[in-house]
């Protein structure tokens, strides 16, 4: 057995912090794929936690939940070529709705340079009508001091990109970037008979235990993305996006032959655009064009060690990960759930405040909750195990290939 099956086995197998995991690794000509574990483990029904298991195949449908924010960079960066999305002016000259965002520049929204609030929570209004006015009354305000990644931008980056083109998102996806690289199973709904489940999310937050009981297979996990869909009439752009392990292979193999974007403009992306290190050695996000960028220390870092400085990768909530490398021509993708039936997050969070809930101290391990008929695994801390799992083994693999260094 190599590290890199080791290392799946270790959050599929034995930590079970993913109920499922598909690995792709490779450069613009060859990859290769690996996967294991199940599409679904569970259901409930009343008060008992009964056995639902269903394994993961090739032909598995993933949410790809924040990945999502990849096609609507891409998007944005094609028309920013093309001269239709000019970097410079605002987002309201674009999309007048959104009214207090007249002196917002259009880049300056793509590289997260301001703080986002809208007034109230978008996640949390009664209709999706009142989701997308609490949307368009978005104000820019200071940025964090240290997280600065959000949803936000992307999902009004979308709205910016409908307005220049007239057209909804999916349109848009679909003509410049689905078709013309053959991904036939990207989209905004799925089979529920191949979509994984991401039903039965459990939270431990300050004490206090939260189930989503749903969503049901083929609805899409993301909250702001399920409620405004139905007015939006399309994908958000910041998550609402399925596929599968062979449509994102066919994109980052897309992204990385230059049949996107010249690699140059990609390289561009994964530039750091937000991210120094404060005087007291704590470090701002860093971050490009609705992405993650290298890290000068690698746990705080979204992307593998052995990857160039230009970069470009992002992580979805649900367990998946995109990192593309256009200096070597590389990428590694990761698809996966580590939401069905799993505790997702704890706060606060500490080594001790695992230990207390009867966890391992790396956050990993079982936990029983009173109102629970079973106990359920955590995967509260599944991003500090990608490297070593994962990121690390797939370096030395890539290192060995007879293919990479061609």
């Amino acid at each position: 057995m190599d590290a890199l099956t080791a290392g799946m086995n270790t959050l599929v197998q034995e930590t079970h912090m993913l109920t499922g995991l598909s690995v792709t690794f490779g450069t613009d000509k060859e990859a290769e794929t690996r996967l294991t574990g199940n599409a679904c483990e569970v259901r409930y029904e009343g008060d008992a936690c009964l056995p639902n298991v269903r394994p993961l195949t090739p032909d598995s449908i993933y949410d790809l939940a924040s990945l999502t924010k990849c096609f609507t960079a891409i998007l944005a960066m094609q028309l920013i070529e093309e001269g239709k999305l000019q970097k410079d002016a605002s987002v309201a000259s674009y999309a007048p709705w959104f009214t207090h965002l007249d002196t917002l520049s259009v880049f300056d929204l793509l590289t997260f340079q301001t703080g986002l609030e809208s007034p109230g929570r978008i996640d949390e209004a009664p209709t999706p009508e009142e989701g997308m006015r609490r949307l368009y009354e978005t104000k820019a305000c200071p940025p964090p001091t240290i997280r600065l990644y959000s949803d936000m931008h992307a999902l009004i980056a979308a709205r910016v990109l409908e307005a220049v083109l007239d057209a909804p998102y999916m349109d848009i996806l679909k003509s410049r970037i689905l078709s013309p690289l053959g991904m036939s199973e990207t989209g905004p709904t799925a089979d529920p008979a191949r979509v994984l489940s991401y039903a039965y999310e459990h939270r431990l937050i300050s004490g206090t235990h939260s189930m989503r009981q749903g969503p049901m297979p083929g609805i899409i996990h993301d909250p702001k993305a399920q409620l405004l869909q139905p007015v939006c009439l399309t994908c958000c752009g910041h998550a609402g996006l399925f596929s599968t392990q062979r449509d994102m292979l066919r994109f980052a193999q897309g992204l990385l032959s230059g049949e996107l974007l010249p690699l140059s403009t990609l390289s561009a992306m994964g530039e750091n655009r937000t991210g120094y290190q404060y005087p007291d050695g704590t470090y701002r996000q860093f971050l490009g064009v609705l992405c993650f960028s290298k890290h000068p220390q690698q746990r705080l870092s979204e992307l593998p060690e052995w990857m160039g400085n230009h970069t470009i990768g992002l992580s979805g909530f649900t367990g998946n990960h995109l990192a593309v490398d256009p200096d070597s021509k590389t990428f590694i993708l990761y698809l996966g759930n580590r939401v069905h039936n799993r505790l997702t997050r704890v706060t606060p969070s500490s080594a001790e405040a695992y230990s207390v809930l009867g966890l391992n101290p790396d956050g990993t391990g079982q936990i029983e909750l009173p109102d629970l008929p079973a106990p359920i695994f955590s995967s509260a801390s599944y991003v500090y195990f990608k490297d070593r799992c994962l990121g690390n083994p797939i370096g030395e693999i890539m290192r060995s290939y007879e293919w990479l260094r061609q």
